[in-house]
């Protein structure tokens, strides 16, 4: 059951611990850092530590039985992952990948739990967060059957409001640069490469990306528009 490995995307992570819960957190969970090609964890460890992503990215990888890799996503500042810690038999459900150097804020169970006890407003906003990523996956859950042209455009659309940077035009269109092939593009919308590439390739012809190999300049509202009119 890999693939049901959890992690939390979009937390504001710094905006909802705010105040004492930022500070007590900042006290315990000294800051580690990751080269790019890194591994956080390895599927199947035992899971030791909860990693708060303070800057760079994080591929999340499942092994397949061939030997290729399955990118469930990609997260990065403010993103948590590697909760199976507070199980009682944690082990790692994924390989976490550095994309890009990498630093995170790492809590295991024993930092987790004196937060708990000496921070009642910390466990307030930790439960916020988690109650925020569980509304989002059962969003993702709702979309698992679009056409795979509108699934390849939201995984663009979300690295590229994540992770894209404005080139100082007009309209919101970002310079994305991205470690991920268009191999794993494809395994994040549960689509084959060939299918993402011709997604791609349609999403350029009507304007709304351009750039290949890593390196593409986005039309944020545009994709976003794209993807509302494709599921009405």
């Amino acid at each position: 059951m890999a693939e049901q490995a959890w992690f939390a995307k979009g937390t504001r992570f710094k905006e909802v611990m705010a105040g004492e819960a930022m500070e007590e957190f900042r006290r315990v969970c000294p800051d580690k850092i990751y080269e790019r090609g890194a591994y956080l964890f390895h599927q199947g460890e035992r899971a030791t530590q909860l990693h708060v992503i303070a800057s760079g990215q994080v591929k999340l990888v499942v092994p397949t039985a061939a030997g290729h890799e399955r990118v469930i996503s990609v997260v990065g500042p403010e993103d948590m992952i590697g909760e199976a810690f507070v199980l009682d038999e944690p082990r790692y459900r994924v390989d976490a990948i550095a994309l890009t150097p990498v630093q995170t804020c790492p809590m295991n169970h024993a930092q987790f739990t004196r937060l708990a006890l000496h921070s009642p407003e910390f466990v307030l906003r930790f439960a916020t967060i988690l109650a925020t990523s569980l509304i989002g996956c059962r969003e993702v859950l709702s979309h698992t059957f679009d056409p795979v042209k509108v699934r390849i455009a939201k995984v663009l659309l979300d690295q590229a409001e994540r992770f894209g940077e404005s080139d100082g035009g007009s309209g919101r269109v970002v310079s994305l640069t991205t470690g991920l092939r268009h191999d794993e593009i494809a395994s994040m919308a549960s689509a084959t490469r060939v299918s993402a590439s011709m997604a791609i390739a349609q999403l350029r012809e009507i304007g709304l990306v351009e750039g290949s190999r890593g390196r593409y300049r986005i039309d944020i509202d545009g994709l976003a528009e794209y993807v509302e009119e494709s599921l009405f």
